[in-house]
């Protein structure tokens, strides 16, 4: 399972649109955003129950994790063919 839940203050629901909950909303995408929060643990104690892998991190370090995906996707690709490298970084 790739789904990344982002632990962060209710303050900020508003802000990431409900978005925070991937792993709930993908189980249920149709249920309103107002309840993602309320649902989620129940989401968590049924991975858990099922021995499912079930992961939420903090803003800080969703981002941290994404730059680092962005950056070994970038020097692998420099890996491939040069022409296939070079049209990647063309601009214009």
């Amino acid at each position: 399972i790739s789904s990344l839940d982002v632990a962060c203050p209710t303050y900020l629901d508003w802000f990431h649109g409900g978005l925070q909950f991937q792993t709930l909303h993908h189980c249920y995408p149709r249920i309103g955003r107002q309840h993602l929060r309320k649902t989620e643990p129940l989401i968590a104690s049924l991975c858990k129950k099922h021995s499912l892998p079930y992961s939420s991190k903090s803003f800080w370090d969703c981002n941290v994790e994404i730059v680092k995906t962005l950056k070994s996707a970038a020097l692998d690709a420099r890996k491939w063919s040069p022409l296939i490298y070079e049209s990647m970084c063309a601009q214009g």
